[in-house]
């Protein structure tokens, strides 16, 4: 097994390669090598510095030339971007509350063009600065608590102070058509073979859809909102089981290592 430090610097070197829009394959062959080199050294009684020189931004720079850009990454930013803009206005229109205001245009634009990516870079940074310990658990934590925060607050402040509206849909259509994107989502998504995007799609419209068919259709209907809240209290309670799953299964094998 590798040193922690060696272990902190292919971490690095993997968030450092993908977020300057390298391609996985490339990653994972450049870390692979590295890694046996880092072994061998180690095995010798050397230091990760003897390897590596040190810096991570160095030793990517003296390889820069040896891995092409990933021009395939302009089309899953552009999917993120579609994605985060399914994801606000999807459950909106299975509600049917489909209403698009100035505040929310504005409030919707700060998430995904400002919030997220800003909430991405600083995990980057956090994991590259203190790799995987648990100081970087708890700081991924609390930001994402503050995002949450912002979240709600958001929402809140939505529902309290109306804005002008820039386009809104009939109840009777709202449904069809939300359903209708869904499924092509989600179509286009198997197709690309990107399952967390389905994943996150299914956990998000779920709960609404269950309320709508099993109701009278009523968003605001005591029915509808138990069967929501339960339907997303059970979903909760599977995934965090498969999570605690998976990982165990991963510390094991780790330990096997």
């Amino acid at each position: 097994m590798l040193s922690n430090e060696a272990e902190h610097f292919l971490l690095q070197l993997r968030l450092e390669l993908a977020s300057k829009g390298k391609k996985d394959e490339d990653i994972y062959a450049i870390e692979a090598e590295l890694r046996d080199h880092l072994y061998e050294a180690e095995l010798r009684g050397e230091s990760v510095e003897s390897v590596t020189g040190g810096s991570v931004k160095d030793y990517i720079k003296s390889i820069s030339n040896e891995l092409p850009f990933d021009k395939g990454i302009f089309s899953f930013i552009f999917l993120m971007i579609l994605s985060a803009i399914i994801f606000f206005t999807v459950p909106n229109l299975i509600q049917g509350d489909f209403d698009v205001s100035v505040y929310k245009v504005v409030y919707y634009s700060l998430l995904i063009f400002v919030i997220a990516p800003l909430e991405l870079w600083i995990m980057k940074n956090l994991l590259i600065k203190y790799g995987d310990t648990k100081k970087t658990y708890f700081l991924v934590i609390a930001m994402s608590m503050a995002m949450l925060a912002f979240m709600i607050l958001g929402e809140l402040f939505m529902r309290k102070y109306k804005s002008p509206s820039l386009a809104s849909l009939d109840d009777k259509y709202s449904f069809f058509i939300g359903i209708f994107i869904a499924i092509v989502f989600i179509v286009i998504c198997i197709i690309l073979k990107h399952w967390f995007f389905v994943g996150v799609m299914v956990y998000l419209l779920l709960p609404d859809l269950l309320g709508m068919l099993l109701t009278d259709g009523n968003p605001e209907s005591e029915n509808y909102i138990n069967i929501s809240l339960i339907t997303y209290t059970v979903m909760n309670v599977i995934i965090g089981t498969l999570a605690i799953i998976y990982f165990r299964r991963v510390e094991k094998k780790d330990k096997v290592k």
